[in-house]
C-alpha cells in the first residue's frame, strides 16, 4: 500500500470508528444486558447523523462559493429531523431534500430532545433565538461530535451552533473541548496523546487519573458530564482491542446517566483506536450501522475526493449535489 493510501485507510478508519463508535456508546448505553438481538440506537445518534450530513453540505457549500461555513445549513438539517419525526415546526416548517430524510429507522422516535425542539420551534427559518442559560443537557456536546472531522470547524463555530439549543456556558464549554479531543483523537498515536490535553483543562478536574467510580465522575445528564466520563473511560482502556472496547462502553452504563457518557466514550475510543477497535459483533447488532457508515464514508470523501467539485473542478459525481445539497 502506498504512503497516500495508508494515510487514507487510517482516516477512514478513524473517522469510521468515531461516527460508529459514537452510534454504538449510545445504544449500548440505552440498552439491556442481553448478548443478543437488536442494539437500538437512540434519539442521539439520529441526530448526529444529520450533524454529520450537514457538515458535508456545508463543505460542499464551502468549495462551491468559496466562503465559510453557512451555520444556517446545521440548524436546516435538524428541522429535516423533526418534520420526519412528526414534530410540528409550524412556519419553521421545512422542505426535504438529500438523502437522509428517506431512512425509515431515523423517522421512528427514540427518546426525546427537548432542547434541540424547542429550540427550532422558537424563531423563523434559520434564525434561532438564543437558548435559554439554564439549558445545558448532554446534546450540547454529543450531537456535535460528528463535527471533529471537519477542520475548518472552529471552537467559535462550535459556540455558535450550541447557543442556539443550550444557552448554559458549561455546556458551550464542554463542547468546545469535547469537539477539539475528539479531532485530536482522529489524529493521534495513542489514547496517551489525547489525554496530555486534558491535564490543564478545569472542566476535566484530573478525571484521566481518577479511581474514583463513574457514578460520581459523570453523575448528570449535562454537557460536562457526559465529556467527564466520556473522557475517564478512554483513560481506562489504553488498549484498542475489542475486548476492551466492549468492557468500557458496558461501563458506560454506571454512569449516573449513561446515555450522556455512552456516546462520547464510543466516539473518543473509536476515533483514536480506528473502527477495527469495536466489538463486531455489537456493530453487526447496530440498527443504523449502515447509515452512520455511510455518513462517514461521505465525510472522508468530501474531505479528500471533493467528488461533487468545486467553484474551479467538475464535479466527479454527478448525484453529489442531489445527495447533499449545498444551498
Amino acid at each position: 500500500m502506498s504512503q497516500p493510501d495508508a494515510r487514507r485507510a487510517t482516516r477512514l478508519s478513524r473517522v469510521r470508528g468515531l461516527l460508529l463508535g459514537l452510534a454504538l456508546g449510545d445504544a449500548v448505553a440505552a440498552g439491556d444486558d442481553r448478548a443478543s438481538g437488536a442494539l437500538t440506537a437512540t434519539v442521539t445518534t439520529q441526530l448526529a447523523c444529520f450533524t454529520s450530513e450537514a457538515v458535508v453540505r456545508m463543505w460542499v457549500r464551502g468549495d462551491h462559493k468559496g466562503i465559510g461555513p453557512a451555520l444556517g445549513i446545521h440548524r436546516n438539517a435538524y428541522r429535516r429531523w423533526a418534520r420526519i419525526q412528526g414534530i410540528g415546526l409550524g412556519d419553521n416548517d421545512i422542505e426535504l431534500d438529500g438523502w437522509l430524510h428517506e431512512v425509515p429507522r431515523l423517522a421512528r422516535r427514540r427518546g426525546n430532545a427537548p432542547a434541540v425542539v424547542t429550540a427550532l420551534q422558537r424563531g423563523r427559518g434559520v434564525e434561532a433565538a438564543p437558548a435559554p442559560a439554564t439549558s445545558g443537557g448532554h446534546h450540547a456536546l454529543t450531537l456535535l461530535l460528528p463535527g471533529a472531522v471537519a477542520p475548518w470547524l472552529t471552537g467559535q463555530h462550535v459556540r455558535q451552533l450550541v447557543a442556539a439549543t443550550h444557552g448554559a456556558p458549561e455546556a458551550s464549554a464542554a463542547a468546545v473541548l469535547g469537539v477539539a479531543l475528539a479531532r485530536a483523537a482522529l489524529d493521534s498515536e495513542s489514547t496517551s496523546e489525547v489525554l496530555k490535553l486534558c491535564r490543564d483543562e478545569p472542566l476535566l478536574g484530573g478525571v484521566a487519573g481518577a479511581e474514583l467510580p463513574l457514578s460520581r465522575i459523570a453523575a448528570g445528564h449535562d454537557a460536562v458530564s457526559a465529556l467527564r466520563g466520556g473522557v475517564a473511560l478512554l483513560a481506562r482502556c489504553p488498549e484498542g482491542s475489542p475486548d476492551t472496547v466492549r468492557s468500557a462502553l458496558l461501563s458506560a452504563r454506571r454512569a449516573g446517566v449513561p446515555a450522556a457518557v455512552g456516546p462520547v466514550a464510543g466516539a473518543l475510543l473509536g476515533a483514536v483506536h480506528g473502527v477495527g477497535s469495536l466489538p463486531v459483533d455489537m456493530l453487526d447488532r447496530l440498527d443504523v450501522a449502515w447509515v452512520v457508515d455511510t455518513l462517514a464514508r461521505d465525510l472522508v470523501a468530501q474531505d479528500l475526493d471533493k467528488p461533487g467539485g468545486s467553484e474551479f473542478e467538475p464535479a466527479r459525481d454527478a448525484a453529489w449535489w442531489s445527495r447533499y445539497p449545498g444551498g
